[in-house]
């Protein structure tokens, strides 16, 4: 496959127009399992304002891995691991079948919420902040698709 070299501004809005521009949604569940060979398709695409937010940083939350986390915990259980491990999967599912009013009620009740407080101020905010790349918005009013043709090569 031949990659076609283009300016990153105009890669980006390429990337926006298409999301806000193609209605996409139902595409995977209107197309029917198969190999689709020689698609062809002819449109010019028009992004009137496209606006890049500048770079920040954030907590590493969502870095945090869960299962070496787990497995952690796991290792320092010693002899009680076995049933740690029992309980863990036991509370998972049950964690999953829960409502989002249940899930906030418990975790107030348990002290987890508090919990979660601390482990936020002596914990998350002492780790290295992680760079975010800044938000790349184009408003679906902005974007203009005209397909001029599209097929498949036989």
């Amino acid at each position: 496959m031949s990659q076609a070299s283009i300016d990153p501004k105009f890669a980006l809005a390429l990337q926006q127009a298409i999301k806000k521009g193609v209605h996409i949604k139902d595409a995977r569940e209107e197309t029917k399992p198969g190999v689709y060979r020689g698609m062809v398709m002819d449109l010019t695409i028009e992004v009137d304002e496209m606006r890049v937010a500048p770079d920040t940083d954030k907590s590493p939350t969502t870095s945090i891995p869960l299962l070496p986390t787990c497995a952690l915990l796991l290792q320092r259980m010693g002899v009680q691991r076995d049933a740690a491990l029992d309980i863990l999967k036991d509370v998972m599912t049950q964690a999953l079948d829960m409502g989002k009013d249940a899930t906030q009620h418990l975790l107030e009740e348990t002290g987890v919420a508090d919990m979660e407080k601390r482990l936020k101020t002596e914990v998350i905010d002492k780790l290295p902040r992680v760079p975010v790349k800044g938000a790349v918005t184009v408003k679906p009013e902005d974007v203009r698709v005209t397909i001029k043709s599209m097929a498949l090569k036989d």
